[in-house]
């Protein structure tokens, strides 16, 4: 069997007619890929599914909490159509050809919904089909099964967290057909009931009144275990209220800064730290500011033009005493040659080239200089401000500036995130909250798994009964020899029990053996450690399930990472499903929101192509995406993405997936 259609009409965000097309593997390509956002309509078309096929059966898988199939299908209605009609319909293809469609319709009438099933065969309208779906459905894909074929994430997760294997068993229940056996001996107990009540002549004997007195100890077990299962129930949803309460506790205490009350101490550190750096720049500073250089770059041309004038003054002092030198050997050059006696001419010829050469360096008797101001030292400390200091203090300056502006904005970005002693208060009392919110449902969960295990006591008690009283039944059935229907009623229904009984315990064993290693095989498959598990047991009578390490010692599930569960409680899915003897499309809502890299890899690359030959996949944008959706883009037949609109507050289907076309 396999879907060809899927047809939504003002069915939950889908206002009028959306329809979906899929195909059957072709070629490999099994996946139709479905992406939308939350809030965009992926589970709406898991349920609309269930709600077409199953209808009312189906209500409690669709919405636990729900108390009313018309109010149901009145929550599904779109707020936002004209039409009042609403409907959802299936077309599929069984094994032999046959095409049918299968439409449940409704519309509002006050508190109710008046609802109808409408079924075509090979095109043509079947009312007698449409009378009989729900008996002509069970011989298709039976409910019981099609839980291991339709399904989503929270769905695995609580298979997963299923500390008691409740669940589990009644998973492996149904898939092997324990689940009917189990019908067929209540309807047959009924009987013996009914039948027992009319043998009036067996009303004296020491049987009947041994088989009153089991009849009371199980009318009180029956008491105590509805009791039980009460009590489990409400341990079930105080630990899924816990659950959420606890994960809204995370969320806040982190979302209020409960990370920075935690680094308090590493904040006060960093800031002791910034104040130690401060303060050494500072110090630095002050030191420069006391450096005599420093003053000086504020007038540092008034230091280059006191520099420069010292210099011309000490270059015309040197001028005014080498002149002096020159005038003076001009003198004695002259009286020299007036006593050597040469001749007038000769002598007025020297004196003439000697005026000419050193006249240039006579004295100026007019020309009077100021003496230099500074003394060498001064000349040499100007020279060095001159030649370093006014371009090395300014960098310093600037360092020494950045360096007191970096850590003053580190200090302020730090007391930002400092947490007040109010604020650490709080962190304290809400660290505090959330570690006794823990405490509270570690309480919870293993008082659920007390009740649990208080079931299981009473319901083998009640079985235990059940056994006795049959012996009693038969024994009395015997003894007194009734020839009457109701006495060979008795007896055959005993029988009967028994042949069941004997049959659910060869069907048990027959079938969880090969069930057995499918899990085995299925968990393999998805896990990367394959040394983690060599055999995956499960108790023929007690359906027990167990897993044995490499060396053959018993592994606690306990013991296996949050993905390991969760790839756990997928291959048993995917094992049910593979030896349920059924072929269905396989229909998953968002199955990987908590699942790490490694597991999403393994189930898209290993799962997903083989789980069936039609597989619809419901996707988040963060789910199926990147390198997740490369490995499976071989096997994906179609794509579509879910679209909302926020002026029309509707969803429509659209071709591509996501970004991609």
């Amino acid at each position: 069997m396999h879907f060809t259609k899927l047809e939504l009409h003002n069915f939950g965000v889908y206002r009028g007619t959306q329809e979906l097309s899929l195909s059957d593997g072709i070629d490999g390509r099994n996946i139709t890929l479905v992406g939308g956002l939350n809030g965009r309509g992926k589970t709406t078309l898991h349920d609309a599914i269930l709600l077409a096929l199953y209808g009312k059966q189906a209500m409690r898988y669709i919405q636990e909490n729900v108390r009313s199939y018309d109010r149901l299908l009145l929550d599904r209605v779109n707020r936002q159509a004209s039409d009042p009609e609403t409907y959802v319909a299936v077309s599929l293809c069984l094994d032999d050809g046959t095409i049918l469609r299968v439409q449940r319709a409704w519309r509002p009438h006050g508190q109710r919904a008046e609802a109808r099933v409408l079924v075509e065969k090979n095109g043509a309208v079947d009312p007698y089909l449409g009378e009989n779906w729900s008996y002509y459905i069970e011989e298709i894909l039976p409910f019981s099964v099609a839980r291991f074929f339709f399904f989503n994430s929270e769905k695995i997760v609580q298979l997963a967290d299923d500390a008691s294997c409740a669940q589990l068993r009644r998973s492996i229940r149904s898939a092997i057909g324990g689940e009917t056996i189990d019908r067929a001996l209540e309807h047959v107990d009924a009987v013996i009931h009914r039948k027992k009540r009319s043998l009036a002549a067996f009303a004296q004997s020491p049987e009947l009144a041994d088989c009153r007195e089991l009849e009371a100890q199980l009318a009180e077990t029956d008491q105590r275990l509805a009791d039980a299962l009460r009590l489990a129930h409400a341990a079930e949803q105080r630990c899924k209220a816990l659950a959420d309460a606890l994960e809204d506790r995370e969320r806040s205490f982190w979302a209020s800064g409960g990370h920075l009350g935690r680094k308090q101490e590493a904040i006060q550190l960093d800031m002791q730290r910034a104040s130690t750096e401060l303060e050494r720049a500072r110090e630095e500073a002050l030191q420069l500011a006391l450096d005599p250089a420093t003053p000086l770059i504020m007038c540092r041309d008034l230091v280059s033009q006191a520099y420069s004038d010292e210099c011309d003054a000490r270059q015309s002092a040197a001028q005014r005493y080498a002149d002096a030198l020159v005038g003076d050997l001009h003198r004695q050059a002259c009286d020299h040659l007036a006593r050597s006696g040469l001749g007038a001419a000769e002598l007025q010829l020297v004196q003439r080239i000697l005026g000419e050469v050193l006249a240039e360096r006579a004295p100026s008797s007019s020309a009077q200089d100021s003496p230099g101001t500074l003394s060498a030292a001064g000349m040499m400390l100007c020279e060095r401000l001159l030649a370093e200091g006014f371009s090395t203090i300014p960098r310093r300056i600037r360092s020494l500036a950045e360096r007191i502006d970096a850590q003053r904005d580190e200090l302020q970005r730090l007391d930002a995130h400092l947490v007040s002693d109010d604020d650490q208060a709080q962190a304290r009392q809400r660290f505090e909250a959330l570690k006794s919110a823990e405490a509270e449902k570690a309480l919870a969960d293993a008082e659920c798994a007390r009740q649990h295990e208080a079931v299981d006591r009473l319901e083998k008690r009640r079985e235990m009964l059940k056994a006795q009283r049959l012996q009693r039944i038969r024994a009395i059935a015997d003894r007194e020899q009734a020839n009457g229907d109701d006495a060979r009623t008795l007896r055959y229904a005993a029988m009967s029990m028994d042949v069941l009984r004997e049959f659910r315990a060869r069907l048990q064993r027959s079938k969880l053996a090969q069930l057995s290693g499918t899990v085995t095989a299925c968990f393999r498959e998805l896990v990367d450690k394959d040394s983690l598990a060599r055999e995956i047991r499960i108790d023929p009578d007690a359906l027990d399930v167990t897993i044995l390490d490499p060396d053959g010692n018993q592994l606690s599930r306990r013991q296996l990472s949050a993905g390991e569960q969760q790839m756990f409680a997928v291959a048993v899915i995917w094992a049910l499903a593979l030896n349920s003897g059924y072929r269905a499309p396989v229909v998953i809502d968002t199955p990987m929101a908590r699942l790490d890299s490694a597991h999403r890899a393994n189930f898209v690359r290993r799962y997903l192509p083989k789980a069936s030959s039609q597989v619809l996949l419901l996707s988040t944008d963060e789910e199926v995406c990147g390198r997740y959706l490369d490995l499976v883009r071989d096997h994906v037949a179609a794509s579509h993405t879910l679209n909302y609109s926020d002026v029309s507050r509707c969803t429509t289907i659209e071709q591509g997936y996501f970004e991609e076309v």
